[in-house]
């Protein structure tokens, strides 16, 4: 229990203490205040500071024999009958006398107890739903942690829906994140760090990896990006993304974010580290790979022929989403010797009408499907889903009756836009719908040739990129053989025995269970 100095009662002139806080107002910059052992020029510091602030709650406690005191707290973050509960009505109760003799036991009931000896620190501890207690006498703070934010309950993750798998999902509160991590992993290893981000909103940010797993130049890599960041205000994940991520520039995501904790539980078992933000579902697992992008978490909760079946289907829609508008828009320009003669006097008949180029058609058509698939996300859900079905069907049979464009490039266009959600990873569908379009255009001017250029010049960028030091093909490039059984397809459990080992190698067993067919053997 920490040891706290007995407060000595203090008389003061009230011509004193203004005139006190007359040269402490004076001063412009009040993180260079002090701590006074009066809690009257305590309480007016505060409030110098705060006001005009209609939440802000400056209670004075007055102890026998005319020790006076303060109970500091912002009304809109804490609960106030608990700090009623806790804090004011103990000290009441009490007196000073018992509450420096026995303070975590008898008096302050709540569960944290601090001690801040600066101005500044405290005025930060009460702008994160603490309570500040000072009594006459008194050279430093008590801070009670008493937070009341309104929060959301524990609720089925909305972005990554599974048929089977945990329910459980992320909220905005940083306490419930992290016991929704704890409750999975309950190793003394599970370490976890807190650090501040935001000259303003000071938000709060823990660092969480597993000792004995996690690679020392990746965690030191973290932490020191993390301290190198100087932002106003951190209000979501996307900006710290932004503000670690090796290249901001790629088009590629190169950081994983999640809001399923049994996602973030599985990284950290590979020796990854998460970081989870207060105020925000979203956590980030780093470092993260490309094929990290094309995995579902049901992918280790089905059987693996089935997530093997799966995962090889989503690299071809990856493919079909990138590829498939630019291809027909170079072999119908360029290249009309590669189709089939029946398939190409199909194209030609129904093309026969249509005013516009095929590179023309392709971008209107993927400009208007662009169009209705965001303006069904930002529109009400119940109606959004409506409006991008019935605008779809409606638009593309309009233009086609109209000859505008023809059969063949609306089921292009359809098939792309079906094979984009096939994607797990929306930050990586939205990386296809963005190369889309300079690929198409290239197709229009080279052909082939062209697409084949743009693959060339995607891969040498992909196989450039890094995530904290680990090459972003990893495990094809460089080759990890071991690493394909979990990362590219999926194999039985028995046979993925080792962690990632481009990732770390200080634990790389993993699984040692072996199979039935074995002991039967035996």
């Amino acid at each position: 229990m920490t040891e706290f100095i007995k407060p000595k009662k203090v008389k003061r002139s009230t011509e004193k203490i203004e005139e006190k806080m007359q040269e402490k107002i004076d001063e412009k910059d009040w993180s260079k205040w002090g701590i006074d052992s009066s809690s009257e020029v305590n309480k007016k510091r505060f409030k110098n500071i705060f006001d005009p602030n209609t939440m802000f709650e400056a209670r004075e406690v007055l102890f026998p024999k005319g020790v006076k005191g303060v109970v500091c707290y912002f009304d809109d973050l804490v609960i106030s009958a608990e700090v009623n509960e806790h804090v004011i009505e103990p000290l009441v109760e009490h007196g000073p006398e018992a509450m420096f003799k026995d303070l975590g036991e008898r008096v302050i009931t709540s569960k944290k107890i601090r001690q801040f000896e600066k101005l500044k620190d405290a005025v930060d501890f009460l702008t994160s739903g603490g309570t500040i207690v000072h009594v006459d006498g008194m050279n430093y703070f008590i801070g009670v942690v008493a937070p009341g934010f309104p929060a959301r309950s524990v609720t089925e993750p909305q972005a990554e829906p599974l048929v089977r798998g945990p329910r459980e999902g992320f909220t905005e509160k940083l306490q419930d994140n992290s016991a929704l991590v704890r409750k999975r992993l309950r190793t003394p290893d599970l370490k976890s760090e807190e650090m501040k981000i935001g000259r303003r909103s000071k938000t709060t940010v823990l660092i969480m990896y597993v000792d004995g797993l996690v690679a020392d130049d990746v965690l030191k890599t973290v932490k020191d990006r993390m301290e190198k960041i100087d932002i106003d205000v951190l209000i979501e994940s996307a900006q710290l993304e932004e503000l670690i991520e090796d290249d901001m520039f790629s088009p590629f995501p190169q950081i994983v974010h999640t809001e399923r904790p049994d996602k973030v539980v599985a990284g950290l078992a590979e020796g990854r580290v998460a970081l989870l933000i207060d105020g925000t579902p979203f956590a980030l697992i780093v470092p993260s790979v490309f094929y990290d992008f094309m995995q579902a978490s049901e992918d280790y909760y089905e059987r693996f022929y089935f997530s093997s079946a799966i995962r090889i289907l989503r690299m071809i829609t990856f493919l079909i989403a990138l590829l498939v508008p630019s291809i027909y828009v170079a072999v119908t320009t360029f290249h009309q010797e590669l189709i089939p003669s029946p398939l190409l006097y199909t194209i030609i008949a129904a093309r026969a009408g249509v005013p516009f180029p095929v590179v023309i058609e392709a971008f209107l058509m993927e400009i208007s499907f662009e169009i209705l698939r965001e303006a069904g996300v930002r529109l009400p859900r119940p109606v959004g889903s409506a409006v991008s079905i019935v605008g779809a069907l409606v638009v593309g049979q309009a233009a086609v009756d109209a000859g505008i464009v023809s059969q063949p490039m609306v089921i292009v266009v359809a098939l792309t836009g079906i094979a984009s959600f096939t994607i797990p990873a929306f930050n990586m569908s939205m990386t296809t719908r963005l190369l889309r379009f300079p690929i198409m255009f290239i197709a229009a001017t080279m052909g082939l040739f062209g697409i084949a250029v743009s693959l060339m010049l995607i891969g040498l960028h992909v196989c450039a990129l890094r995530s904290f030091g680990v090459p972003y093909m990893s495990p094809a490039a460089p080759l990890h053989l071991k690493s394909w059984k979990s990362e590219i397809v999926l194999f039985p459990f028995f046979f993925r025995r080792t962690r990632p080992e481009y990732i770390q190698k200080h634990d790389l067993q993993k699984n040692a269970t072996k199979p039935r067919q074995e002991e039967g053997k035996k």
